[in-house]
C-alpha cells in the first residue's frame, strides 16, 4: 500500500518528538547529500551532522555551505554515528552495503538517497544485520546541476520522500518519516518494485531522452547552426543531459528492467506518430491530444 503521510504539525524543518536520528553521518558530499545536510543542520532534529567523502575538494566545497559541522576521514566513521545517510550513486551505495553492512552496530539507522530501490533495498536484506533499522530512501527534490554547488535545499520544501521497507520495521519506518520531515519533505511509502517502475518513466526515462535528443540535433547540422536555431524548448527538453553522466549510467543500469521496459513503451508510441505524419494533419493532432491527455 503506498501511504502518503503529512507533514509534522511545526511545519518544514522543524522538530518536534522524541529524537531517533541522534548523531548523523553523510557518506556522499555531491548534491544530494550536501542538500540533505544542510536542511538537517537547519532543522535541530540531529545532535550533530558530519560528511564523508573521498574527494577532498567535494568534501571541502559541502562544509563551506554548512552540509556539516566536519569533515569524516573513513567509512569506519561513518559507521559509527545512529543514524547513516549513504547519498551516493546507486551502483556504490550497494558496493558500500556489500562491503561494510555487516559493521553496522545494532539499533543504528541507515537510509539511501538511490535513484533506484530494488537493487539497494535487496543489498540491504542481503548484507545489514536485522538488529540494524535499514530503509531504502529517495528524496524526489534533485536537479541536473552536480555536487555541492547544485544543492538546493528548499526543493526538500514539500517534496516527496519515498521510503522503501527493507522488511518489517515500524521502527526504520519511524525514524525515516522523521529524516524527511526534518528536512521539509513528504513521507511517501512505497515498494521499492513500484518506485522503480514508475521513477522508470517519470526520471528515468526522460534523462535517456535529453540525451538522445542533443545526439539527434547534433546529427541535423552544424554546431553553429543548431545552437542559433535551438530555441527555449530545446532547452528544456534537453536540460537533464547536464547531469553528471556516471550517475545517471548507475542509476539507469540498476533499473534496467524497467527503463527497457520504458523505452519499449515511449517507441511504440513514436511509432504511432510516424504512422499519423503521412496522414490527415487532423488525425496527428487527435493523436497528439490523447498523449497529452494520458498524463492528466
Amino acid at each position: 500500500m503506498n501511504v502518503r503521510t503529512g507533514r509534522s504539525a511545526d511545519g518544514p524543518g522543524d522538530f518536534a518528538g522524541p529524537a531517533r536520528l541522534g548523531s548523523v553521518a553523510i557518506a556522499g558530499a555531491g548534491q544530494v547529500g550536501t542538500m540533505l545536510g544542510m536542511a538537517l543542520g537547519a532543522s535541530g532534529a540531529a545532535d550533530r551532522v558530519d560528511l564523508f567523502d573521498r574527494d577532498g575538494a567535494t568534501l571541502d566545497a559541502a562544509l563551506a555551505r554548512g552540509a556539516g559541522k566536519s569533515a569524516l576521514t573513513s567509512l569506519t566513521e561513518v559507521l559509527e554515528r545512529d543514524t547513516v545517510i549513504i547519498a551516493l550513486p546507486v551502483p556504490e551505495i550497494v558496493r558500500i552495503l556489500e562491503t561494510f553492512g555487516g559493521s553496522l552496530r545494532p539499533g543504528r539507522f541507515v537510509i539511501d538517497t538511490g535513484g533506484a530501490k530494488v537493487a539497494v533495498v535487496e543489498a540491504m536484506r542481503r548484507f545489514v544485520p536485522r538488529s540494524v533499522h535499514a530503509l531504502g530512501g529517495h528524496p524526489i527534490a534533485g536537479t541536473e546541476h552536480p555536487g555541492p554547488a547544485g544543492a538546493e535545499p528548499e526543493r526538500l520544501q514539500g517534496a516527496a520522500f519515498v521510503l522503501s521497507p527493507v522488511r518489517e520495521d515500524a521502527e526504520a519506518l519511524a525514524r525515516g518519516r522523521e529524516l524527511a520531515r526534518a528536512v521539509g519533505a513528504e513521507p511517501y511509502q512505497l515498494e521499492a518494485s513500484t518506485h522503480d517502475r514508475v521513477v522508470a518513466r517519470t526520471s528515468h526515462l526522460p534523462h535517456l531522452v535529453a540525451f538522445a535528443l542533443l545526439r539527434a540535433a547534433a546529427d541535423g547540422g552544424d554546431d553553429e547552426t543548431v545552437r542559433t536555431l535551438a530555441s527555449t524548448g530545446f532547452a528544456s527538453a534537453t536540460r537533464l543531459a547536464a547531469s553528471d553522466p556516471e550517475m545517471v549510467a548507475g542509476f539507469l543500469s540498476a533499473n534496467a528492467h524497467e527503463v527497457q521496459a520504458a523505452l519499449a513503451d515511449l517507441r511504440a508510441a513514436l511509432d504511432r506518430v510516424d504512422v499519423a505524419l503521412a496522414g490527415d494533419p487532423a488525425a496527428l493532432a487527435g493523436l497528439l491530444a490523447a498523449y497529452a491527455g494520458a498524463a492528466r
